[in-house]
């Protein structure tokens, strides 16, 4: 049963901008010790899933680093926290854009 959907979509030029702007404070926030080496387009792209997580979730107070999303991406990983069922993610990008889509589905 599906218990919640999320999408979200980035400007990699835009997530680029902010990461220039605050560098390692971003990452150390917002990405996982694994994520935080991966290529700009990849790092968009999580960042996009872990929105769009937390949209399927349906609450805000979930840390971003909380939410990993392995490579390659295919099941969120929830670190401290604890759901009924799996959420499953699928992400895109070219090198304009990275959108992701969050299914939370459980029994």
């Amino acid at each position: 049963m599906i218990k919640g959907v999320g999408v979200d979509i980035i400007s990699v030029e835009r997530f680029d901008r902010v990461l220039q702007k605050h560098g390692d404070r971003l990452l150390n926030t917002y990405f996982a010790k694994e994520e935080r080496e991966m290529p700009l387009l990849s790092l968009a792209a999580r960042f996009a899933a872990k929105e769009a997580v937390k949209k399927a979730l349906n609450t805000p107070k979930i840390s971003f680093k909380d939410i990993f999303i392995p490579s390659p991406a295919k099941e969120a990983v929830l670190r401290n926290i604890d759901i009924d069922g799996r959420i499953l993610v699928s992400i895109s990008h070219e090198k304009t854009m990275a959108v992701a889509v969050a299914i939370w589905e459980s029994d």
